[in-house]
């Protein structure tokens, strides 16, 4: 690989294109100065990916576009193109495991656009890229935007000037090992980044979890509520499967009883109809026949009463008559009565006994005067005040007698006759009383089969008004149940109760009862769904399910972050294990060739780079005043740089600030000539390095020019002729009309020819 094209289009001073062929190991440019020699070295930091603009001796970037003259206008835009042959496939883009990928071309055009504004573009065989991808394929090739193969003007001893730590990352670019550098500071910004994105990450997710806290506590309501729901619509699907079946058979059983009772109630009306209406006071002929004969036996009695009445006034006064008749014979008992008791006469007892024994049968006590009651009656009378009388007559009372007897005999049978019509008259009472009893039996039945009806009638009347009840509580049923169903629509859904195809046995025991417990169980469901809130929350469960994604996706992203960090972590200690070692191995190897030019240069002494401890410094306050101090903090990693270590021959000089400013010169090129030694760039721009050398070292440096072309394309910008003298093209850069740089290239081959 070498570099074929340098095209500069608008750069700097060069106004028109430019190019610059390089097809030979040394390549001199010379010019007198201010003609826009070191524009040239420039244009390739700058086409590399310098940052820097005021490496390049100016202020924006702007600034590396042509100005303008009084011939020419002012450009708005500079490039700068630089060609590399890459037929044996050097070029590679570098990837994060430390794989490469070849670039398949066999030439590597990068270019590098500048605008007016200061924005620029890069381009790789034509095609845009970034800043980052043209450093990762030119540090493929060991080269860089400055580095040790540009070494321009008054820059000659920057190894030397720089401190240990610049000094280390100089010689590592040196090496090749600035894209381990890179990489490193790519993995290391990536470690930062994915540090910020952890962080980041983990204060979102602190802020998200109280809020999802939230969410879960809602869903979780929600998701209760869902299986309250669920719960009550399969009690809702059981109780209308159910409620339907009950009400048919509920009705089928009602219209079943309505026919029976209605069977029932015409027949009892047709009776009715037959029956007509019942004589509670209905009177038989045989009461009336039996009041009448009653009536005669009461009257016979009567006469009968009348006749003893007069019979025991008759008897009465035949034992009166019999008694004066005796009395007539007994004077002297009469006298010592009427002595005693001088109103007492025969017929004054007669007619006492006779009113005696007419008060009895009065009374109905019997119709015969006892002895004992006679005997009373005397001895009242006896004690009863009785005026004196005057003694009665004897008289004879025979004929008298007689005829009471007879008369007596006559009312004897009389009566006796009454008795017997009463006799006859009380069989026909006994007669009649069988016969109204009879009858009145017959009447009781027939009643008593009308008041059965009249309760029969009663009882329909009230199982008529109970199957309207029950008509009327099927209705109200059927409203409650319509009620219940739009209720549960709303809750559920026409999806959430399809109850049509659930199998109902119809054996099995369904009651208003089990209807009424499923039903209140249902009321205690739809209170806990209404504690909780019986909404359908899709809105929350959405933002919960989004919230929870989130959260999932962050604490996946934190997982990945932390494999991510670990393994970033891995990489750059790897890279850094990398760099080191073989940058330790390199030194070695520049040690080796350092020594070696070093004598060349000096014709002896020894020189050589050393590790250097690189002190970290921190503030500290003490009274007042800032000290900085060497930080002894033990958890801290140690870093090295290199420092370099000289000694000249017959000298005892071992400090560089102690060398000349020729010595500095010497022993930069030699350096620089062992750095090219150990890892040759493909080229090797040296901008006047030889400026402050003699003569004689002039003839040395031209010499080390010559062994290191054959490791390094050189394109030297140089004033010295022993120096000219060993490149094989020249190119003379003078300003040209307008204030533009012009360039003419001449072969020392050709110009020797036609010196000849």
């Amino acid at each position: 690989m070498h570099l074929k094209r340098l095209e500069l289009n608008g750069f700097k001073s060069f106004a028109h294109k430019s190019e610059f062929v390089f097809d030979v190991p040394i390549i001199a440019i010379v010019g007198p100065n201010g003609s826009g020699k070191s524009n040239v070295v420039e244009s390739i930091r700058f086409v590399l990916g310098e940052q820097s603009v005021k490496s390049m001796r100016g202020k924006t970037g702007a600034d590396m576009i042509f100005k303008g003259s009084k011939e020419i206008s002012k450009l708005s835009r500079a490039s700068v193109s630089i060609v590399f042959d890459n037929t044996d496939r050097v070029f590679h883009i570098g990837q994060h495991n430390n794989t490469k990928i070849n670039v398949d071309f066999d030439e590597v055009t990068i270019t590098r656009e500048v605008y007016s504004d200061g924005a620029n573009k890069y381009l790789i065989n034509g095609h845009e890229v970034r800043m980052k991808d043209i450093h990762e394929l030119i540090a493929s090739v060991n080269i860089g935007a400055s580095g040790h193969h540009i070494i321009s003007q008054g820059e000659a001893d920057r190894y030397l000037n720089s401190n240990i730590k610049d000094r280390r990352e100089l010689i590592e670019e040196a090496l090749g090992l600035k894209v381990y550098q890179y990489r490193i500071k790519e993995s290391q910004r990536k470690l930062k980044r994915a540090e910020d994105n952890m962080r980041e990450s983990e204060i979102m997710r602190r802020e998200l979890a109280p809020h999802l806290r939230f969410l879960k506590r809602q869903v979780d309501k929600i998701e209760k509520a869902k299986n309250l729901r669920s719960e009550l619509g399969l009690k809702y699907q059981s109780y209308f499967a159910n409620e339907d079946y009950l009400r048919r058979k509920l009705a089928r059983d009602l219209d079943i009883d309505r026919e029976k009772i209605q069977a029932e109630y015409v027949q009892v009306n047709d009776f009715f109809k037959n029956y007509g209406e019942v004589d509670t006071q209905k009177i038989f002929s045989e009461e009336q026949d039996i009041a009448k004969a009653h009536k005669q036996i009461a009257e016979l009695n009567v006469k009968i009463t009348q006749e003893r009445q007069e019979l025991g006034r008759i008897e009465g006064m035949v034992a009166m008559l019999v008694k004066q008749q005796e009395a007539s014979q007994n004077k002297a008992t009469d006298s010592s009565i009427q002595k005693k008791h001088p109103g007492f006469s025969y017929d004054v007892v007669a007619e006492f006994l006779t009113t005696v024994t007419t008060q009895i049968d009065l009374m109905g006590v019997s119709r015969h005067v006892t002895f004992q009651t006679i005997k009373d009656r005397i001895k009242e009378f006896l004690k009863s005040p009785v005026e004196p009388a005057a003694l009665p007559t004897f008289v004879d009372n025979s004929s008298e007698i007689k005829n009471l007897e007879e008369k007596k005999k006559s009312i004897h049978d009389n009566i006796e006759d009454l008795l017997g019509i009463i006799d006859s008259t009380q069989e026909t009472i006994n007669q009649l009383g069988h016969l109204l009893s009879t009858k009145r039996q017959q009447d009781q039945k027939s009643q008593r089969q009308y008041y059965e009806y009249v309760a029969k009638k009663k009882e329909l009347d009230g199982k008529r008004a109970l199957i309207t009840t029950r008509d009327e509580s099927l209705g109200l049923r059927a409203n409650a149940r319509n009620e219940e169903y739009q209720e549960a629509l709303v809750l559920l859904g026409v999806s959430g109760i399809q109850y049509q195809t659930i199998a109902i046995e119809h054996d099995m025991d369904v009651t208003t009862q089990s209807q009424e417990v499923a039903r209140r169980e249902m009321e205690r469901l739809k209170i806990r769904l209404e504690d909780i809130g019986g909404g359908s929350g899709v809105e929350l469960i959405q933002e919960y399910e989004e919230t929870l994604e989130r959260d999932q996706f962050l604490e996946k992203e934190l997982e990945d972050i932390k494999n991510s960090i670990e393994s970033l972590e891995k990489i750059i200690e790897d890279l850094k294990e990398t760099l080191n070692s073989q940058f330790n191995t390199g030194v070695k190897k520049i040690n080796e060739q350092f020594d070696r030019f070093f004598k060349l240069m000096f014709g002896g002494g020894k020189a050589k780079l050393e590790p250097a401890i690189i002190k970290k410094r921190k503030r500290k306050a003490s009274d007042g005043e800032q000290l900085e101090l060497i930080s002894e903090d033990e958890d801290q990693k140690v870093e090295y740089g290199i420092d370099i270590a000289v000694q000249l021959p017959r000298k005892k000089v071992s400090d560089l600030d102690m060398l000349s400013g020729g010595e500095r010169s010497l022993t930069s090129i030699a350096l620089l000539f062992a750095l090219s030694q150990v890892n040759p760039p493909p080229f090797l721009v040296l901008d006047e390095t030889d400026a402050a050398l003699d003569e004689a070292n002039s003839q040395r440096y031209g010499d080390m020019v010559e062994q290191l072309s054959q490791f390094s394309q050189l394109i030297v910008v140089t004033h010295n002729r022993e120096t000219m003298s060993r490149a094989q093209t020249l190119f003379g850069v003078t300003l040209g009309k307008g204030d533009a740089s012009t360039t003419l290239s001449l072969r020392l081959e050709d110009a020797t020819q036609y010196a000849k």
